[in-house]
């Protein structure tokens, strides 16, 4: 803990005396008011809880009135229409004088309009014959013309309404009323990328009616017909959709994501009016009701929204939301604490809709509006009075603050005074003791009293002296340390540098052969983690017995001389080289050695590349200058044998040996033919394509050679692939070479397979077979013109098949073992210079 100095003891004293007690009074005082603040919140927050609860209560009970008129208002319609003639020109007049005004939103997401508009009650209107078929259908104020047999369920507009049927077994004076019948509409149709009902302006709306149907009959008591009144349920959701509980004004839409919105149920649970249209009830394509949500709905079904909303299923939701509708099927109002789907914690008044007609007849209800809204709406007010007695809290702690900071002012003035009579001649001696403690130069202090303090001042002067003097002496050994140190810091740096930053591995040795040191290079090329002080060279180089062997040959024998190597590795069928030199270390009368290893693979491969080319060239100009001097006299000596065979007639075995001599000569001229594809200049006939295309055009031609092979041929060719400049022919070519033979090499038959890959610099073309396999020691020579494994052929068609892909710019790489299969693998540059490289038979494939 930090010691406080004399002069902040003396004022803290003095402050601590004066203020502690105001400080204490006033937070006691704070807390009393804090206290009174508490208990009158929670007292508002109960009574305007108590307050709001009985105003939704009445809401809910208004708006149910409402809703009660309406459908007893389409019953009196219905029986009205049933005292009308079926006549066109009556139903349209009744159609035209029953209208309300509906709410809604219009326009688009981003930017949605408010459309006011009378629109008519009903959806339809039907006069249905005794026997079931329409006589008269009017539909959004329209005549229809298509008249349906609706004592069919199947033939209604839902698939599967029987209100003709219900409605002909009732007594004169009764009416059939239907529960809401209307496509579901899942949670997809309606946000179509919105992210909530609110914003969902363009979204598929929901479409549904409630059927009032009653039979019509003559003074006999014979039916008639049944007249249908279709109330449109945009009507039901006006009287819910506008209602905002916790402001006065109404809304065009609600917002479900706040919690302050109303619904209504009917008598079966059923959601039947609320802000998410796939809450609401409603029919698959088939005219099947879509079963409600339940704790058994699955992922798909709740993402996709295909999950209407039945209160009486909804208890694992909240235990209330089925209590709810049992207290309105039983005609009670009331109100209750729920927490809805999207987790918001709200109360929610309800209240029964009274209606006798139809199917709802037997309990009197309809079903209930219920008005919810979240908890914290409710005690704004609360809060609101809070925050005034806290303003009042702050005034009283501001002034006190005051009082307080003008007390503590006094004071201090008055502390400081003393404090300076009492800490001013000591002052200067610390900061001077300070200042010598940050390494400055201190002057004397001056002494002009006598007393203890004067004496301390004098023996600081003789102490501060003696400092300064060693300071100066230690500071000029400290300047020459620093020198020698920069200098010792540049060489070893210098060092590490060049030890670290060579292309070549080096290690050092002890004259015991034991590994003291080895560079960052050497460790990636060996494979050796970290210098360990105790190994030797044979351990180190235990994974690399060649070396090994080149540098035990050499040995370390005092007097040894620096020496050099050429040493070949085979590493996975691949063969490198690396350039292995020792020389003597003599540093502190100390043997040790200094090993460096260089991988000149690179370097040796290309000088063997670039005699090969030149070898290869030299050949294709022999060899075409060969094939033209040897064809003419072919053409000649064919021309005069076959002359001479014309002329052996009847000397059958003289004929037969010129044909034979025929066939040699056609054999020499293909194989000409070969020389010269072989040694032809690099074709300029290239377009921009699809490599694809040309490998599958290929296939096609060697399809039926692997079906007869008995040769399974797999395609894995990427699709799109990217476009470069190359020649067809020249390709197709190359890869018949390939294809024929791989096919060659599985007599038995076996696998074919076919890859194409690209990024975005190369594309590669990968064929492989599962045949005989190549040795190792002819894979270096494949590629070498007349050189050939089989018993016949000219040994030409993979070395023409490489200069066509070096035409192209591109390499050809191979991978082959014995009885396991050989894989080709063509790489071609999508950017010029990717692949300016020769062959390397011995490589391992690209991945």
């Amino acid at each position: 803990m930090r010691r406080l100095n004399l002069r902040k003891r003396v004022l803290f004293a003095f402050w601590a005396i004066s203020l502690i007690p105001l400080v204490l009074l006033t937070i006691n005082s704070s807390r009393s008011l804090q206290t009174v603040e508490g208990l009158l919140r929670r007292s508002a927050e109960t009574a305007l809880d108590d307050q709001a609860a009985h105003a939704l209560k009445l809401r809910a009970v208004t708006v149910a009135t409402q809703v009660s008129q309406l459908l007893r208002s389409a019953a009196a319609d219905l029986k009205i229409l049933a005292l009308l003639p079926p006549t066109e020109q009556r139903y349209l007049e009744f159609f035209r004088l029953h209208r309300s005004p509906i709410w809604y939103r219009s326009g688009t997401n981003e930017h949605p309009a408010e459309v006011r508009v009378n629109l008519p009650l009903y959806e339809e209107i039907a006069f249905i014959a005794a026997d079931g078929y329409e006589r008269l259908r009017i539909v959004q104020g329209q005549i229809s013309d298509d008249l349906r047999h609706v004592a069919d369920p199947a033939k209604t507009t839902y698939l599967n309404e029987d209100y003709f049927l219900q409605a002909r077994q009732l007594p004169n004076d009764k009416i059939y009323v239907s529960h809401l019948t209307g496509w579901h509409v899942s949670r997809q149709e309606q946000l179509q990328g919105a992210l909530n009902p609110e914003t969902a302006v363009t979204g598929q709306r929901y479409h549904g009616v409630l059927r009032f149907a009653m039979p019509v009959r003559d003074v006999t008591g014979r039916l008639q017909g049944v007249v249908v009144l279709s109330l449109d349920h945009r009507h039901l959701m006006e009287l819910t959709q506008h209602i905002t509980p916790t402001v006065d004004d109404f809304v065009v839409f609600p917002s479900y994501d706040s919690g302050n919105y109303a619904f209504m149920f009917d008598d079966e649970g059923w959601m039947i009016t609320h802000p998410k249209y796939w809450d609401i009830r409603g029919l698959d394509a088939r005219g099947r009701l879509i079963p409600a949500y339940s704790e058994q709905s699955t992922a798909e079904e709740i993402e996709t929204g295909r999950i209407p909303f039945n209160l009486l299923n909804a208890r694992f939701v909240h235990p209330n939301y089925p209590a709810v509708v049992n207290e309105v099927l039983a005609d009670r109002a009331g109100v209750v604490d729920v927490t809805n789907v999207g987790g918001l914690r709200k109360i929610m008044a309800y209240a029964p809709i009274p209606f006798q007609e139809g199917v709802y007849a037997q309990r009197g209800i309809f079903g209930g509006v219920t008005i919810g809204a979240e908890v914290s709406q409710f005690h704004s007010a609360a809060l609101a009075a809070s925050e005034a007695i806290g303003r009042e809290i702050s005034r009283f702690a501001s002034g006190s603050a005051v009082v307080i900071l003008l007390t503590g002012l006094v004071v201090f003035f008055v502390a400081l005074r003393m404090s300076r009579e009492i800490v001013e001649p000591l002052r200067d001696l610390i900061e001077a003791t300070k200042r010598m403690a940050r390494g400055r130069m201190v002057p004397e202090l001056s002494v002009s009293n006598r007393d203890e303090i004067s004496d301390l001042s004098k023996s600081f002067n003789h102490m501060a002296r003696e400092l300064n003097e060693r300071r100066a002496r230690l500071l000029r050994s400290l300047l020459d340390l620093r020198r020698s140190r920069l200098e010792i810091l540049q060489e070893r740096n210098f060092k590490e540098a060049i030890f670290e930053h060579v292309e070549m591995g080096i290690l050092t040795l002890d004259a015991s052969l034991n590994l003291t040191s080895l560079n960052g290079p050497a460790s990636r090329l060996l494979g050796i983690p970290a210098v360990d002080a105790e190994s030797s060279l044979a351990s180190t180089l235990h994974a690399w017995p060649e070396l090994l062997a080149a540098v035990i040959d050499e040995g370390f024998l005092p007097g040894g001389k620096i020496w050099h190597r050429y040493v070949d590795v085979e590493r996975n069928a691949v063969l490198r080289t690396y350039r292995v030199a020792t020389l003597p270390l003599d540093t502190s009368g100390s043997r040790d050695w200094l090993l460096t290893i260089e991988d000149l693979t690179e370097r040796v491969e290309m000088r063997r590349q670039m005699e090969r080319v030149e070898r290869l060239a030299s050949l294709g100009r022999l060899s075409a200058g060969l094939a033209h001097e040897i064809r003419n006299p072919l053409t000649g000596v064919s021309l005069m044998l076959d002359e001479l065979h014309d002329r052996l007639l009847g000397r059958v075995e003289d004929q037969g040996l010129i044909q034979r001599s025929l066939s040699e000569i056609e054999r020499l001229e293909g194989l000409v033919s070969e020389l010269l594809r072989f040694a032809a200049f690099p074709s300029t006939n290239r377009r921009l394509g699809d490599i694809g295309v040309v490998l599958r055009d290929t296939l096609f031609l060697a399809r039926r050679q692997c079906e007869l092979s008995r040769v399974e041929l797999v395609e894995e060719i990427a699709d799109p692939l990217p476009l470069f400049s190359f020649d067809q022919d020249k390709l197709k070519q190359a890869f018949l070479n390939l294809i024929n033979n791989a096919l060659e090499s599985m007599p038995q038959g076996g696998k074919l397979s076919v890859q194409v890959a690209a990024d975005e610099h190369v594309l590669k073309v990968m064929i492989a077979d599962s045949g005989e396999g190549i040795s190792a020691d002819q894979l270096s020579m494949i590629f070498e013109p007349f050189y050939t494994t089989k018993g016949g052929g000219t040994g030409l068609g993979l070395a023409i098949t490489h200069n066509i892909v070096s035409n192209h710019g591109g390499r050809i790489t191979v991978d082959s073992r014995p009885g396991v299969g050989t894989r080709f693998t063509l790489i071609f540059p999508l950017v010029a210079g990717d692949c300016d490289h020769l062959i390397n038979p011995g490589a391992p494939p690209e991945a």
